[in-house]
């Protein structure tokens, strides 16, 4: 089905036949119209032109003898363009003659004129008929003549019927234009090609089409016959004879059917030769050796292995893009969305595609592989189910039932079509086909030998069976890289479960296709695990196989104890690929139900180890994880798994990091570096330098931490060490944007915020922890910076991000910086109102190192509002906190106290400016030149109002001559004006930036 969207969203236009057109759809109820051409149309007799003849009395384009296949609407318009030959007709002229009282947009008219050009193609290599007269419209500019229907030459009065040697032209092909000019130019090269391909792909349309398209080079020496009805393989040659019209019986009846054929050049195609392989086989190498000037297109589901046959596969249909915002017309420029679409209407089915259906019609099509046989039935159950109902009713056999085409008895149902392959596959091949239903997705030879191995078939014959059922179509193979998996498209697998069922066998191939992914998962479980995405194809492909082998371990017939150990080697796989609500679920499950014995092993410490990082990221930073974590990492030391207590480690520095326990998390790092140096391996010694340094940050050690950091990632573009994953995340991503925050902290706010930028800028979107981790840690910097609207849009970001994911803390964070920014906007009534609200998440998720700075900025708030009491009781608390344990923060916090005090009490003015030294004390010995510069500006404030700005303005130049950047950002234009009014009032000329007063 032609597609196009007009610029008005709710209008579109599409072929929904031969004969009739959608177009726009009308006012008040939005329906589409569709109108259907007069039958009657050209004055004269016939128009010849090339090797064509026009009859518009009979609404007739032939080709010789043989009519070509046109819509109504193109016909007309090539009767218009002949009646006005050698002149240009207009775009306007042709719609209004064509479409007569009715409003049609122009891609209308570029569909059926790229149809008719397509068909005049057909008869004439050069089709060069009409021309495109660029900005008026077109012209007829071969040659015309007049011929009255009596003349030889001419039809005569006669109907003429389409000449039954040939196949009835497909009315619409489909997706093919490539293949088929691939196939012509096969056929005329190498003269003997068959189509090969699986059951429903096409092969018989392709076939059809391609002797219409060939008509031009043979005339009437085509011939077509159809093998599918013979019962026996000894009257394939007998049926072949007759439509080459030999009918004699005497000697050798090839040789003699080759000798009467002689020098004839004659386009034969053999249809569906699959059930009388060897016999089609035989003829076919035959005849093409002993006939010179014959060319032979044969299709079957497998190749003839003839002699001198050129195989051309035929691949599906493509398919729409995969994606969650597909737009309806996105998917509508995939020929298996337009087939699917064209045969529905076809079926009754009068709706259009809106972008709310787009991203199901896109699965349904990809579930359907492609296959046209599989989309045009599924297509005729449209009007019954809609969208998604439909592919919903693709997640079993029920498809399998569907009906199709009643004068086709292989293609009745996908049923049929399978039945018939299937019945013409040896023993063997039907065992082998069945146990391999067990297996999803692409799978490895190794694979399909450990589910289809038994006491009859061994590895040899499994193998053997695998490549025939390869030639047969049944399972497609998939390159990748430097070698090749398989694959069984999921309508032949529903099949083939089917098979498997009736056989008695499933349950006993179920559980070797479990025994086999827990082996083949424990030996994957080896080499580095600081990095993922490893090309490792085999392994990474299993995911489907592996969910399907959990399901059955822990049903009511499975094997619960494999199914512990399949799950813990799992879960590594399930996290490189940040599935961690499965993985959750799937290591929940096998803790329930490890064995005291195994409590001990690798088994229960990979579980752990998943199990807490899959409970961190997802739900909260509790007691529960801690107490995983601290599990698992005795077991690895018990074990001497020294990697597992990096990665752990790792984690629990993360986790006490979190929970703003920043000793604790300095202690795991230390751990971490003292094993890396043990090892003095380069990667974990620079992830130590990035941990050990963005701790050392949190604690308050700023010029320690950035050197700690940038000797980190120094040492890491040295030796072009990438992403580093510890615990499930970047640690190197990590150690950037540490050094982002202690760059800021510093006194480098422009270096900070560039480096901020390049961070989001190569986001790993495809990692959805370390892409949070960017966000929201990057985002807290640049409300540092007091700009606004960035931080606007990466809150925004961070908040549908960690939503989509369903990364819960990372959301609550997003939530609460989105208070800070309301407030800072001068918000206060929301950003109190949504901090309130955070408030209570952040301590039950136990989110502390974001809970901090939102309480700061719910002080701050509440203060602003009036509520001065309330806030001075929360800042007090924050302030506590602080002492107590070491952080970053407690500058600001002095800071945020000095500034509450002041609020509508200004008695406490002595109290404020105490608060304000404390803090700027505590900046300096944290070497915190950001916050330092920020206390500066609210005691230069305070020391305004009582008549001490020159005090105020020498304080902030002191402080304004240590940095050596930034001079545009928020805070340094806050203090050059204060330090701008002092030079106004005495009359001295401004101090330069940077420069020492």
């Amino acid at each position: 089905m032609a597609q196009c969207v007009t610029p008005d969203a709710k209008l579109a236009c599409s072929s929904v036949g031969p004969d009739c057109i959608l177009i726009k759809r009308r006012a008040p109820t939005g329906e589409a119209e569709v109108v259907h051409l007069p039958q009657e149309f050209g004055q004269f007799e016939a128009l010849t032109f090339g090797p064509y003849q026009l009859i518009p009395s009979k609404r007739l384009l032939l080709v010789g003898q043989n009519p070509v296949e046109l819509g109504s609407r193109a016909f007309d318009i090539l009767t218009v363009l002949l009646q006005n030959r050698g002149r240009v007709v207009s775009r306007r002229e042709i719609l209004d003659r064509v479409w007569p009282d009715l409003t049609v947009d122009e891609a209308n008219l570029r569909v059926q004129m790229s149809d008719l050009r397509r068909a005049l193609k057909s008869g004439d290599s050069d089709g060069s008929y009409i021309m495109n007269v660029q900005g008026r419209g077109y012209v007829f500019v071969a040659p015309v003549q007049t011929v009255p229907l009596s003349e030889p030459g001419a039809a005569g009065g006669a109907p003429v019927a389409a000449d039954r040697r040939m196949p009835r032209r497909p009315p619409h092909v489909i997706g093919r234009e490539d293949t088929i000019s691939a196939l012509v130019a096969q056929v005329l090269a190498c003269r003997f090609v068959t189509i090969v391909g699986p059951g429903g792909i096409g092969k018989t349309t392709l076939a059809a089409e391609l002797s219409h398209r060939l008509a031009y080079e043979f005339g009437d020496e085509i011939r077509y016959v159809d093998l599918g009805a013979l019962k026996a393989a000894d009257l394939v040659l007998p049926t072949i004879a007759v439509a080459l019209g030999y009918t004699a019986h005497t000697g050798d009846p090839l040789t003699a059917l080759a000798s009467f054929m002689g020098d004839r050049r004659l386009l034969l195609i053999v249809d569906c030769c699959e059930h009388v392989i060897e016999e089609a086989a035989d003829v076919t190498a035959g005849l093409f050796q002993r006939a010179p000037k014959l060319h032979l297109v044969a299709t079957s589901r497998e190749v003839l292995r003839a002699a001198g046959e050129t195989v051309y596969f035929v691949e599906p249909l493509d398919l729409p893009a995969d994606g969650d915002d597909l737009t309806a017309s996105e998917v509508l420029r995939a020929p298996s969305a337009q087939l699917l679409m064209e045969r529905a209407t076809a079926s009754g089915y009068v709706g259009s595609v809106e972008d709310a259906h787009a991203v199901a019609l896109a699965k349904i099509c990809r579930r359907l592989d492609g296959n046209p046989l599989a989309i045009e039935l599924a297509a005729s159950r449209l009007i019954t189910y809609g969208f998604k109902g439909l592919l919903d009713g693709l997640r079993g056999r029920a498809v399998l039932q569907w009906p199709g085409r009643r004068h086709e008895s292989r293609h009745r149902t996908l049923e049929a079509t399978l039945d018939w392959s299937f019945r013409l596959l040896s023993d063997v091949e039907r065992r082998v086909l069945v146990r391999l239903s067990i297996l999803i997705g692409p799978f490895s030879m190794q694979s399909a030998q450990a589910v289809a191995v038994d006491a009859i078939d061994d590895q040899w014959t499994v193998a053997r069976a695998v490549e025939e059922l390869t030639d047969k179509s049944l399972i497609a193979i998939l390159p990748v890289d430097d070698t090749y998996l398989y694959r069984m498209p999921d309508i032949t697998r529903f099949y083939a479960e089917m098979k498997l069922a009736e056989s008695g066998g499933r349950q006993e191939a179920l559980r070797r296709h479990a025994q086999y992914s827990v082996e083949a998962l424990r030996q994957a479980d080896v080499g580095p695990r600081h990095t993922i995405g490893r090309t490792d194809m085999k392994r990474d492909l299993h995911v489907g196989n592996v969910r399907a082998a959990l399901e059955w371990c822990f049903s009511g017939l499975g094997d619960g104890q494999l199914g512990v150990s399949l799950a813990a080697f799992a879960s590594r796989m399930l996290l490189d690929r940040s599935m961690l609500r499965e993985c959750l679920r799937w290591c929940e499950i096998a803790a329930a139900r490890i064995g005291e014995k195994d409590r001990s092993s690798i088994t229960a410490l990979r579980l752990y180890e998943s199990l807490s990082l899959c409970r961190m990221y997802l739900m909260a930073n509790d007691d529960q994880v801690d107490e995983t974590i601290r599990r698992a990492l005795q077991l690895a030391v018990a074990l001497g798994e020294r990697e597992s207590e990096m990665h752990l480690l790792a984690g629990l520095n993360l986790f006490l990091t979190r929970r703003a326990d920043y000793t604790g998390a300095l202690a795991a790092a230390e751990r971490f570096a003292e094993l890396a140096q043990d090892s003095q391996n380069s990667v974990e010694i620079a992830a130590s330098e990035w941990m050990l340094g963005s701790t050392h940050n949190l604690i308050g050690h700023q010029p320690l931490g950035l050197e700690l950091i940038a000797r980190g990632i120094a040492r890491a573009e040295a030796l072009g060490i990438g992403k580093t994953y510890y615990f499930g995340y970047d640690n190197k991503g990590r150690g950037t944007i540490g050094r982002i925050w202690t760059s800021w902290l510093c006194g480098l706010p422009e270096t900070a915020l560039r480096r901020a930028a390049e961070v989001l800028d190569v986001k790993a979107q495809d990692h959805p922890v370390s892409t949070c981790i960017a966000y929201l840690y990057t985002t807290v910097v640049v409300l540092w910076a007091r700009d606004l609207d960035w931080a606007e849009r990466l809150v925004e970001t961070l908040i549908d991000f960690a939503h989509k994911h369903q990364l819960k803390p990372y959301r609550t964070g997003g939530m609460a910086l989105k208070g800070e920014l309301l407030v800072a906007r001068g918000q206060i009534d929301a950003g109190v109102a949504l901090l309130r609200g955070v408030i209570e998440p952040l301590q039950a998720e136990q989110l502390t190192i974001m809970r901090m700075p939102a309480m700061r900025a719910y002080a701050d708030g509440l203060a602003r509002m009036g509520n001065v009491e309330q806030a001075r009781s929360v800042i007090a608390d924050l302030v506590k906190q602080a002492k107590a344990s070491p952080t970053y923060l407690l500058p600001e916090l002095l800071r945020t106290q000095g500034d509450i005090m002041l609020v509508g009490l200004p008695e406490e003015r002595s109290r404020a400016e105490e608060c304000y030294r404390k803090a700027l004390d505590q900046a300096r010995i944290d070497g915190a030149l950001g916050w330092e510069l920020r206390a500066a500006l609210s005691l230069g404030q305070l020391w305004r109002r009582t008549d001490r700005a020159a005090d105020a303005a020498d304080l902030l130049e002191r402080i304004v001559s240590k940095f050596t950047e930034g001079f545009e950002t928020a805070d340094l234009v806050a203090a050059r004006q204060m330090i701008q009014s002092k030079s106004k009032a005495s009359g001295q000329e401004e101090p330069r930036r940077g420069s020492r007063a």
